[in-house]
């Protein structure tokens, strides 16, 4: 019997040997049977657990690009949107006005750089032709001086003038008297005096005329004259050859200006509405309608949930557990139940804070079960 325990005890140590040598050393137990001969090995393979955060696979915060008050707000928490769901949109009358303006400044624009592209109209050409033919004609009158008929001419002028400026006085004078009286109305004294000041400024015009006429231009009048007439033929020129090559640049340079104001004023109109840029559901709101907000605002918050991820740290020690690809099992108490999820992202680099590697689990939520925050259980 003693040698027969003696046996068993010698095949007990020769497997530990042997599984030593192998490097994979299990816990054994060495139960009371096996003391009788019949050896029982009990295997456990440990397992680990990382308690993380369930967090959508995107999640966005949505800002207003300029400042506005609220004009309505489409969604709310919990609101299913696609991209380009309308979230929000901002007052939009003072930037309609703009676009307008900005319009019309275009077209404005082009029109001038057309017409420069054209030329100059050929009546209008004449049109500059004949007013520069006429600064020439009297500035060489001017500076001849006037004929002997044409002084004859001035100083009947004068003449008639001052006739009638006379008999306009007196015809003032007796309609006074008369007024007075009360023979005539009112009415009739101020005809009378409005006829006498209307004789008596062209009475001063003429005595101005026939001076001038017997004195001859001064040099002031003639340079002035001659400047005048210079003036005409150069825009006579410019009628003639049209706009030169400069000018056409800029007029065109005008246009690109004028289209990237019309731009920015459609750019500012088209944001006033406030789009969804993924799909997923509203987790946040933080603006109601009235509010003036600006791009520092943090309107709106959408989260991706269809997959979403478990985010755990890990240890150096523990990280080469992990592949990516790797299936793990991920509890949620909240919600009673298990889900399989893989490893999908691992940090290149430890948190500072923590020294600890960010690890992704990503679990597919198309029922929309498992929530942004929720807490995750991973066991591997």
């Amino acid at each position: 019997m003693k040698r027969r325990a003696w046996g068993s005890a010698a095949a007990g140590i020769a497997l530990l040997v042997v599984l030593t040598g192998c490097g994979q050393v299990q816990p054994v137990a060495l139960t009371a049977a096996a003391g009788a001969g019949q050896p029982s090995v009990q295997t456990k393979e440990a397992v680990h657990t990382y308690t993380g955060k369930v967090e959508g696979i995107e999640e966005v915060t949505i800002y207003a690009k300029s400042s506005g008050r609220v004009a309505k707000v489409f969604r709310d928490v919990g609101d299913a949107v696609d991209a380009g769901t309308p979230l929000f949109g901002l007052e939009q009358e003072e930037l309609a006005a703009s676009l307008q303006m900005a319009k019309a400044d275009l077209a404005l624009a082009k029109s001038q750089w057309e017409e420069a592209k054209k030329g100059t109209r050929k009546e209008e050409v004449l049109y500059a032709e004949a007013g520069w033919r006429q600064a020439q004609q009297k500035y060489m009158d001017v500076k001849n001086g006037k004929r002997p008929e044409e002084l004859a001419q001035l100083e009947a002028a004068f003449q008639s003038a001052k006739t009638n400026k006379e008999l306009a006085a007196a015809k003032k004078e007796r309609i006074y008297e008369l007024y007075l009286q009360g023979a005539v109305a009112k009415q009739a004294w101020e005809d009378a005096e409005s006829a006498y000041s209307s004789a008596d400024a062209q009475f001063l015009r003429s005595q101005e005329d026939l001076a001038m006429a017997k004195q001859g231009a001064t040099q002031p009048t003639l340079q002035a004259l001659e400047a005048n007439v210079e003036q005409m033929k150069a825009m006579y020129d410019k009628a003639k050859n049209g706009a030169t090559s400069e000018q056409i640049a800029q007029f065109a340079a005008g246009v690109e200006k004028a289209q990237a104001v019309v731009d920015n004023a459609e750019y500012q109109l088209k944001n006033a509405t406030i789009q969804s840029p993924i799909k997923g559901y509203v987790s946040t709101k933080n603006i109601h309608a009235g509010e003036m907000i600006s791009p520092s605002t943090q309107a709106m918050t959408v989260v991706h949930t269809e997959k979403v991820y478990v985010v755990i740290g890990v240890t150096e020690a523990e990280l080469g557990s992990f592949t990516r690809g790797k299936e793990v099992d991920v509890a949620v108490d909240a919600l009673g139940k298990s889900f399989r999820g893989s490893v999908e992202r691992i940090s290149p680099k430890a948190d500072p804070g923590t020294d600890t590697f960010t690890v992704k689990i990503m679990i597919d939520n198309k029922e929309g079960a498992l929530r942004s925050g929720m807490t995750g259980v991973v066991s591997l």
